[in-house]
Parts: C-alpha cells; sequence; structure tokens
C-alpha cells in the first residue's frame, strides 16, 4: 500500500478503506460538510487514481480502532507527506 495516515495521537499508520473493491474518497469542494454520507462518495479502482484525487484535495476513508474516519491531515504517498 501506498498510502496511508500517520496518526498523530498514537503514531500508528492507518491505511486506506475499501468499499465494494473500490477506495473511498470525500469531495469537500463539492458536498461540504455532506461529503461523509454514504451516497456522496468518491469511488475509485486504482491506488494511483485516489492518490491524485488526494493531491486535487480530497479526504480519504482509513481504518480505524473504532470506525473509519474521512482524513485529510497526516497523509503520506510512497514515505513521503503530502498533507
Amino acid at each position: 500500500m501506498r498510502v496511508f495516515r500517520l496518526d498523530p495521537a498514537t503514531g500508528t499508520k492507518q491505511f486506506p478503506v475499501k468499499d465494494g473493491g473500490c477506495f473511498a474518497l470525500g469531495d469537500y469542494k463539492t458536498h461540504g460538510k455532506k461529503q461523509h454520507l454514504v451516497r456522496n462518495r468518491v469511488l475509485v479502482p486504482t491506488e494511483q487514481e485516489m492518490i491524485d484525487l488526494i493531491l486535487k484535495g480530497h479526504y480519504v476513508l482509513v481504518e480505524d480502532e473504532v470506525r473509519p474516519n474521512l482524513v485529510r491531515k497526516n497523509l503520506y504517498v510512497d514515505g513521503k507527506q503530502v498533507t
């Protein structure tokens, strides 16, 4: 996996969640605070498409201990911090 989030509280890596075989992202520019709703998710089949959208400002759904979360900060691609 080329993309992960480094949790600022615990220092653990959180990886993107797949939803039906696709990566799930949120578009704040289009949906604002409603981006987290299932009907507003942006689904992409490949990791490269996900990376391209992250670099354009999309949030990504990552695994968490409790439940998946849409996040934008502390994202890394190939070990390099992008947000």
